[in-house]
């Protein structure tokens, strides 16, 4: 696992934080997803690539 650190400025903190309590989500769980979907549309578009070569 490793550590990422980032760094924002206190409004774009405070922002982000409403979002994640709207969500009912941790700052660290809401950041998680924002990965994760990323990921997903990363791996699906590289799949889509592949299949549309064969």
């Amino acid at each position: 696992m490793r550590k990422i650190e980032i760094k924002i400025n206190d409004k774009d903190y405070l922002d982000f934080l409403s979002i994640c309590i709207d969500d009912e989500l941790s700052v660290e769980d809401k950041l998680k997803n924002i990965i994760t979907y990323h990921l997903i549309i990363y791996r699906n578009r590289r799949k889509l690539r592949n299949t549309r070569l064969m």
